[in-house]
């Protein structure tokens, strides 16, 4: 059996998403956007979730799944970075 590291998912039924390329190694999703904000660009998106990408590329709208899944990264990556913001604020005491 082999496993794959690296998936390229063209989405030509999608009005949102051209290509998907996740790297299971690296954690990094690359999207490539037909419109919206980001028309015409290809971002990565860093220690994005395997499971996530598999519920993106399942899904019957990729674009609809990939636009949810993505709220969910950045609100969890915002909880986890706000967490030592809060810690290494130079304006508050240290609580120890």
């Amino acid at each position: 059996m082999r496993e794959i590291l690296v998936e390229k998912i063209i989405t030509p039924e999608s009005t949102l998403i051209e290509f998907l390329i996740y790297d299971r190694q690296k954690k990094s999703l690359q999207v490539a956007y037909k419109r919206g904000r980001h028309a015409g660009e290809s971002r990565i998106y860093k220690n994005f979730p395997a499971d996530s990408f598999d519920m993106i590329i399942t899904a019957p709208s990729k674009g609809k799944a990939l636009l949810r899944e993505l709220k969910r990264y950045k609100k969890e990556e915002n909880a986890f970075f706000g967490f030592f913001k809060k810690i290494f604020n130079p304006n508050k005491k240290v609580p120890y």
